[in-house]
């Protein structure tokens, strides 16, 4: 690597194809043998002769009522092989600027594209497209409920109910019905070695595109509902190469006169996945990770060993023609009652041994950032000491804030032999803080080691 990071560097491969567009594609496994931060898919493409350079593009803002003015910057685009570059700014046909920065301004309403291309001294060139909406702003997603860092059970359901604004169609608070249907809300889980829950690849390739933002699974929206797709080509011979041909093109007239848009931005295989798992579908089936309406409830799976989740709002406007609609999102981060010390969000002291923290020494803390108090009556805690231990004090915000509950913990026989202790919370200030787990046992060292703390109901 010229530049020393190693970021190039082939650690582990463990298998490799050419792909159909002629690229070697190849993964990683990484450098260890268990939960690899650093394992990857890899792409590798053979360019000869002279390298086009790379165009990068940044448009502030990307959306606002008319007239916008827009900040443009070319900062990051460069040319591997060190040659001069130039920068051309267009929106349509129509040159706007030259230069690394500029500042534009659209004063009519409507999409637009502004595409920035970097030529080379070669005359190599490459272009990058960020689209601008004039005439509608982003609408504003909230989450009530729950609160960022809330906490969740596997196999019960979580709550949640969202305030929309939007300057032009308004407030969900006065149109509840009509809003709850333009809102989509999804979730994902994660266990504590970072692997996801089980998803479809081809649904999730669906939740990072615009198909909901059209169509529901079991209702219809501006389309049909997608049972209803699966439902109508599933054993169909050829069905599936002609809905990928009209995902990709576009089409109108198969399921009324509303056009589908072409998605030409997705790759024939990209679609394949979306329209095999629409075609998975059967009636009555529950999908509890995408959901509609202001409020309503997510389960997550019934895995004790999932450590987080994460909760996605998107509410989709009308527009403002000739501007197009666009979408608001809001997102929430949801946590497990059982956390492992070793994800404190902050060590004081502590030292990360494996699966646990240990050489703690008097006075040493960690802290778990943002706990619902109002719904945590005792914290469980798992720890060991060789020693003889110490006491372990719980306390809001501070490691000299309200003593929430203590418990002794003893020598237990082994740095291995781990026991469960609990600490009824007496104390409690409510709401949301943090919380910071004291050690305490003033003069020693190697107090204990601590494995997880859960904050019970």
């Amino acid at each position: 690597d010229d530049d020393g990071s190693g970021k190039f560097q082939i650690k582990r491969p463990v298998d490799m194809f050419f792909g159909r567009d002629g690229c070697l594609y190849f993964l990683d496994y990484g450098e260890t043998w268990g939960a690899n931060g650093d394992s990857r898919l890899v792409k590798m493409s053979y360019q000869y002769g002279n390298i086009a350079p790379v165009a990068k593009a940044a448009v502030t803002p990307t959306s606002g009522r008319e007239p916008l003015t827009l900040k443009l910057s070319a900062a990051g685009s460069l040319d591997h092989e060190g040659d001069a570059i130039t920068y051309t700014w267009k929106v349509g046909d129509r040159e706007m600027a030259t230069g690394q920065e500029a500042a534009i301004t659209l004063k009519e309403p409507g999409d637009f594209r502004v595409e920035l291309t970097v030529t080379d001294a070669k005359g190599a060139a490459s272009s990058v497209v960020v689209p601008v909406t004039v005439g509608n702003t982003v609408p504003g997603v909230t989450f009530l409920s729950p609160q960022d860092g809330a906490f969740f059970t596997p196999g019960e359901p979580v709550s949640y109910q969202l305030a929309v604004n939007d300057e032009e169609d308004g407030s969900g608070a006065a149109k509840e019905a009509e809003f709850s249907v333009r809102t989509l809300v999804s979730s994902s889980w994660a266990a504590a070695d970072g692997k996801l829950t089980d998803v479809d690849p081809g649904l999730s390739r669906m939740k990072q595109t615009d198909c909901f933002n059209c169509h529901a699974i079991d209702q219809k929206i501006v389309g049909p509902p997608l049972i209803e797709i699966g439902k109508k080509y599933q054993g169909q011979a050829g069905a599936l190469e002609a809905s990928v041909n009209r995902v990709i093109k576009g089409s109108t007239g198969v399921w009324g006169q509303v056009p589908m848009l072409p998605h030409t931005q997705h790759t024939a295989d990209e679609v394949h996945m979306m329209v095999r798992w629409i075609y998975s579908l059967a009636e009555g089936q529950q999908t509890p990770t995408v959901s509609r309406g202001l409020a309503g409830k997510v389960t997550p799976p019934k895995d004790g060993k999932l450590s987080t989740g994460i909760l996605e709002a998107t509410f989709t406007d009308l527009g403002r023609a000739p501007a197009g609609p666009l979408s608001g999102k809001a997102q929430v981060r949801l946590r497990a009652r059982r956390i492992e010390a070793k994800k404190a969000d902050e060590l004081n002291g502590p030292k990360i041994q494996g699966k646990v923290i240990g050489s703690i020494a008097h006075d040493q803390w960690a802290r778990f950032r943002k706990i619902d108090l109002s719904s945590v009556s005792r914290v469980k805690v798992s720890a060991s000491s060789g020693t003889e231990g110490g006491t372990l004090e719980l306390r809001a915000g501070t490691p000299q804030g309200v003593l929430l509950g203590s418990v002794v913990i003893p020598g237990t026989g082994g740095w291995d032999k781990f026991q469960e202790f609990t600490i009824p919370v007496t104390q409690s200030p409510g709401g949301s803080a943090d919380v910071v787990a004291v050690f305490v046992n003033p003069g020693k060292g190697g107090l204990m080691n601590v494995d997880w703390f859960e904050f019970v109901k």
